[in-house]
Formats: structure tokens, C-alpha cells, sequence
């Protein structure tokens, strides 16, 4: 049911960067939980860069044709648009290998939340709009 009433692509877009930052919520969680285990590599959501990277592509290509230049190319069948979750090997500073920096994850927390939030904002206007269109009142 959700869905059928969130299937423009403005919506799939906010739906999509709520479900990333939910995913970037728990990664960075764990990643504090595991502050003091021992040879523990940090982990990240690594969805950002997938995106530019295909904007890039469809443009140089023209992979994907839309009707106005400020129409957003996308397709909901893109595999790009699932998020990647990558350990980060690199950087031990560590004597137990672990390259967690409780300041770093914090911070990466905060930001997420924000983000999040600014999306549910995005979600709550959306819903106004649609509930005024159908209801015909503000």
C-alpha cells in the first residue's frame, strides 16, 4: 500500500535516502558498539558516491532520456541505487588493530540524524501536499 501512494520519483528519492539513512544508523552503531574489540574494522555506507558516479554516466551517455533537463534520470530497477556497506581496512592507528575513532562515529551519527530528519521533513510536506490535493482544503 505504501507504495502505490509514494511512487513519484521525488518520493521514491526521499523513501530511498530515509532507508540508506537508517542503514548508516545501524552501521555506525555497531561501529561504536565495537569501539574496544580488538582487530574490528570499521564499516561504512557507501551510497553517495554510486550516485554521482551513475548521474555521470547516464549524462555522458544518455542512457536515460527525460522530457525537461530538470527531471531527475533515474530508474527504480538501478542496482545502484542499493547501498554499499564497505570495511574500511586501511588506517590502524591502533596497538589492537581496531580503527575506530569514538569522535569520528560520533559525529557521522549526528550528521545521519540530521539527514534523517531533513528527510522526514521532506516526507511531511509531501504527505500535506497529497492530503490537500485530495481533500482540496490547506
Amino acid at each position: 500500500m505504501f507504495d502505490r501512494i509514494f511512487n513519484s520519483p521525488s518520493q521514491y528519492l526521499i523513501k530511498q535516502a530515509m532507508d540508506v539513512a537508517a542503514l548508516r544508523n545501524e552501521v555506525i552503531a555497531d561501529n561504536i558498539a565495537n569501539v574496544d574489540t580488538p582487530k574490528f574494522k570499521r564499516r561504512e555506507v557507501i551510497f553517495e558516491e554510486n550516485i554521482k558516479k551513475v548521474l555521470q554516466n547516464t549524462t555522458k551517455n544518455g542512457i536515460l532520456k527525460t522530457n525537461d533537463p530538470r527531471h531527475l534520470q533515474m530508474k527504480e530497477d538501478n542496482p545502484v541505487m542499493v547501498p554499499e556497506i564497505r570495511t574500511m581496512e586501511d588506517l590502524s592507528y591502533r596497538n589492537d588493530e581496531n580503527n575506530v575513532d569514538i569522535d569520528v562515529e560520533t559525529a557521522k551519527m549526528a550528521k545521519n540524524k540530521i539527514i534523517y530528519d531533513s528527510n522526514t521533513q521532506s516526507l511531511n510536506s509531501e504527505l500535506k501536499l497529497l492530503r490537500m490535493a485530495i481533500t482540496g482544503r490547506g
